[in-house]
C-alpha cells in the first residue's frame, strides 16, 4: 500500500462527545458555518456519528461518513471530507460491523 493511499481499518460509532476544535480540512483551517454556532455544539463530534478508522500518510484518523447530522459543526458544506486525528476520538467509540 502506498503512503498516499487510504486504508480502512475498521468501522466505528462515536459513543461520547469528542472535542475536535482546531482540526483542519484536507488543505487548510477554517471555521464551521454560522448555523453550527446556533446549534450549540461548535467543535464537537456528536454521539452516534459513524465512520471509519483509517490509515493515511502513515497515521491513523477518523473519517466520518458523509451526510450525517452534525458534520456541519466542523466541516465546510462544499468540502464534507475530513480526517480527524485518531487522538481526538481514541476511547470515545465502539467498533461496529
Amino acid at each position: 500500500m502506498s503512503f498516499l493511499q487510504q486504508e480502512q481499518l475498521y468501522r466505528v460509532e462515536i459513543t461520547e462527545p469528542c472535542n475536535v476544535l482546531g482540526i483542519t480540512g484536507t488543505t487548510a483551517g477554517y471555521l464551521p458555518s454560522p448555523e453550527s454556532f446556533k446549534k450549540g455544539h461548535f467543535g464537537t463530534l456528536p454521539i452516534g456519528t459513524k465512520g471509519w478508522i483509517v490509515k493515511k500518510f502513515g497515521q491513523k484518523y477518523f473519517s466520518p461518513d458523509k451526510d450525517q447530522e452534525g458534520l456541519d459543526l466542523f466541516t465546510l458544506a462544499e468540502q464534507p471530507f475530513v480526517l480527524i486525528p485518531y487522538e481526538k476520538v481514541e476511547g470515545h467509540y465502539k467498533i461496529i460491523s
